[in-house]
């Protein structure tokens, strides 16, 4: 395996990142070490002599010293022809020579895959949505597929995260060189539940194409596409474009008509399927993959008809109720309906098993609004406070809090202490 490595090191080292002729020369070898055998590359024709030369130099040096880089990094390598190479990435026109890794590596070829990429720009909707779809697509045993940037992409990655599910993580730059840098704690997250891949070395040179190139290797490993909220000239569409090109089935959440990040409206109005409902995306993954799990929790849709059902019955027990402590009370409004506990906790009037019927249609929970309704702006808290103070797990705490530190909820000083960030 070392050997290997080393020669796709080697090879990688002589064409470049993202080179087209590495697709060429793969489809007439069977293996790594038949390339770095021959002594002839002239079917890559005159005009790539340059290319022809490296690859007549036999000289591995260099591939030995990334290597040892990587191993020093606990940074794995799959390559081309590797039996953990994902399959759906040979098929598709510039194919990496070699993934870099960290985390656990899966069979991915045996794995249905959703691509979500979006806006880094993202609104409070954009990452509500975005985290509802990933969250219920991760439960049903989908691999959730995104970049690992602000926004969308740190979206999605966090509700397949919460859902227990399997993400990984596409950088557009090496493993060891995040960017940007406020990243760093999602990616160790991610590299601990998940899995990162880069298709640069450790080390590897950087050029303005890095990002764009890595989104041919999202949409590559994607069965499907899902764009949560873009703007019209998003890099997100560039992701589209590669998957169109690939074949890939694409699906777009509508947005605000109007609004900067309305992106995903203009593809809907050129034909790209629309999807208002995990299950829209989950059906055509279900024929391909018919073993998979099913488990769906009900969409937002289905949860505020259940949310009208639940104020009928509050109404309906206002009516029936005879007590005199009741007259003359107004009915609840519509806010105080609502299956926020907090309101409903201390009703206007009191009603038998009120708060039982609330928690059977609330959501799961939000862990960032009850972490940040226990912060004292006055007294910053550690980690483990914040576990006394909500009673949440603390597994739970500490990857909410990442993901807050993120998107500027929170902020953290020395010593671990947070605060709730004052907009």
């Amino acid at each position: 395996m070392m050997k290997e490595n080393i020669l796709y090191l080697w090879f990688q080292l002589a064409l470049g990142v993202c080179n087209r002729l590495a697709g060429e020369i793969f489809s007439k070898f069977g293996n790594i070490t038949d390339i770095y055998n021959c002594d002839d590359f002239s079917f890559l024709g005159k005009e790539k002599e340059k290319y022809i030369k490296r690859l007549e130099n036999k000289d591995t040096a260099q591939a030995f010293e990334i290597l040892k880089r990587c191993e020093q990094m606990g940074v794995g390598m799959v390559g081309y022809y590797g039996e953990l190479y994902p399959k759906s990435l040979r098929s598709i026109k510039t194919p990496p020579a070699v993934l870099y890794y960290i985390g656990e590596l899966r069979n991915l070829n045996d794995t249905p895959c959703v691509g979500i990429v979006g806006s880094r720009n993202m609104t409070d909707y954009g990452k509500s949505i975005t985290e509802h779809f990933a969250y219920n697509l991760a439960q049903s045993g989908v691999c959730i597929v995104s970049g690992l940037a602000k926004g969308i992409d740190t979206a999605a990655h966090r509700g397949a995260i919460k859902a227990g599910g399997y993400t990984v993580a596409v950088l557009g730059n090496p493993i060891g060189d995040i960017y940007p840098k406020e990243n760093l704690k999602a990616f160790e997250t991610l590299y601990e539940r998940g899995l990162v891949l880069s298709e640069m070395y450790p080390g590897c040179p950087r050029t303005r194409a890095d990002f764009p190139n890595r989104n041919r290797i999202i949409s590559g490993l994607s069965d499907v596409i899902l764009v949560s909220e873009a703007g019209e000239n998003s890099g997100a569409l560039i992701t589209v474009r590669h998957g169109v090109e690939q074949g890939k089935l694409i699906f777009a959440v509508p947005g605000s008509i109007g609004a900067e990040n309305a992106g995903t409206n203009q593809l809907i109005k050129t034909g790209t399927p629309v999807a208002t409902d995990p299950q829209d995306v989950l059906a055509p993954l279900l024929t391909r993959y018919p073993e998979m799990s099913r488990v769906y929790v009900p969409s937002a849709t289905a949860k505020l008809r259940a949310y009208g059902n639940a104020k009928t019955k509050i109404d309906k027990e206002i009516k029936n109720s005879k007590s005199t402590k009741n007259e003359g009370i107004e009915k609840p409004t519509i806010a105080e309906a609502s299956p926020r506990v907090e309101i409903l906790e201390e009703p206007k009037v009191k009603i038998k098993n009120l708060k039982n019927a609330v928690d059977e249609i609330r959501l799961s929970g939000d862990v960032a609004e009850t972490i940040l309704s226990v912060l004292n702006d006055d007294k910053p808290m550690t980690a483990d406070e914040i576990v006394t103070k909500t009673g949440l797990a603390v597994s739970e705490v500490m990857t909410e809090l990442t993901f807050m530190e993120i998107d500027g909820s929170v902020t953290v000083s020395v010593g671990g202490r947070y605060t709730a960030r004052k907009f």
